[in-house]
């Protein structure tokens, strides 16, 4: 029997590879700038998301090892395996159409700004406040979370701690 790469290292290798070419086009176009302080420069962003993309990648080859050392420990079965990829890219169809219906619900809804003033300071909220809020809801509850408080609490802060990040500390603009 022939040894086949398991898909966790393939995917591995090219997220790895992804994070390399963000790096080296962080740190080229980083070299061409005029800013030569990080702490100011645009490509700042990329360089920590390929730094992340690098490690998590590596995370995943080495569960893909993992994984092809069970599978040669366990060589009997093999027809639920290939029930198991039906059952995971259906898993992956529906999470890409609830990305798409997001990515429209960002697009096309417009729902007017309302500005919350506490003391000295206001928050804004708009499309991308509701819409995020939930697009989370529905993604934790497709994916099997039903503690009320988690799908209450957790879509909430996630959506304020980036809409401050964003809006309020890094003056960026969002949908």
């Amino acid at each position: 029997m022939k040894n086949k790469i398991h898909s966790l290292i393939v995917e591995g290798i090219v997220f790895c590879g992804s994070g390399l070419v963000l790096l080296s086009y962080s740190l080229s176009s980083y070299a061409k700038g005029f800013n030569k302080s990080w702490a100011q420069s645009p490509y700042l962003f990329p360089l920590i998301v390929a730094i992340a993309m690098i490690g998590l990648s590596l995370w995943i080859v080495g569960e893909g090892v993992t994984a092809m050392k069970k599978a040669a420990a366990n060589q009997d079965d093999k027809k639920p395996e290939k029930a198991g990829k039906t059952e995971k890219r259906r898993w992956v169809v529906i999470t890409l159409i609830l990305c798409a219906i997001y990515y429209a619900a960002l697009a096309f809804i417009k729902i007017p700004y309302i500005t919350i003033g506490i003391l000295s300071f206001a928050y804004t909220f708009s499309t991308f406040e509701v819409v995020t809020v939930v697009f989370l809801i529905a993604m934790m509850i497709f994916m099997g979370v039903r503690k009320i408080p988690v799908l209450v609490f957790v879509p909430i802060g996630t959506t304020l701690f980036l809409s401050l990040a964003f809006r309020t500390f890094l003056h960026v603009l969002l949908p």
